[in-house]
């Protein structure tokens, strides 16, 4: 079936302007979290992990809101879903975890880092397969690295992942690159 005129202009511009609305092509520059860089510190010595990509995974998930909540029902700053903040409480033995606090940026922070260890851990330091397992889960990631066993792993994300999980792992990316520049690298 061919569409010609003005249906096929129409739908040709809705197509561009949902690309656009979406963001897609356009670089979003990284928020200013300067805020939050003790919490970023002791997080990052806590667990062992590079603090310019625990502030790209920050400004990717919420852009340093602590209020923020997803449609999906994640929430704060590192953007946890209450049952992954749950387990995540569990494991670090916080006496006092409610969900009710997931808000409070140093509980949150402290979660969604120990939860970027885990999975760094889990993914042999990839940290590509780290941050798509953040977003996307990761039996998916495992899934899709079982998919692409010849690629490296952020190949095998950009060929297997999901849209939304390959425009986050590249936006984490490219927030901690501008992060190395504004704190040096570490």
């Amino acid at each position: 079936m061919k569409i010609a005129g003005p249906l096929a202009a129409l739908l040709l511009c809705l197509a561009f302007g949902a690309a656009a609305f979406l963001g897609r092509g356009r670089a979003r520059a990284a928020p200013d979290l300067s805020r939050w860089d003790a919490l970023v510190e002791q997080n990052a010595r806590e667990f062992r992990l590079d603090p310019s990509l625990l502030r790209g995974l920050m400004a990717a998930e919420s852009g340093g809101d602590p209020d923020a909540l997803s449609g999906a029902g994640a929430v704060g700053l590192m953007q946890l879903m209450p049952a992954t903040a749950k387990e995540q409480a569990q494991r670090l033995r916080v006496a006092d975890y409610a969900e009710t606090r997931l808000t409070e940026p140093a509980l949150n922070l402290r979660l969604g880092a120990s939860l970027l260890a885990r999975l760094l851990t889990r993914f042999d330091g990839e940290e590509a397969f780290a941050l798509a397992a953040y977003n996307a889960g990761p039996t998916r990631v495992k899934r899709w690295r079982e998919r692409a066993p010849d690629l490296a792993a952020r190949a095998v994300i950009l060929r297997e992942g999901y849209g939304e999980t390959r425009t986050h792992m590249e936006r984490v990316f490219r927030f901690r690159a501008t992060y190395r520049e504004r704190y040096g690298a570490k």
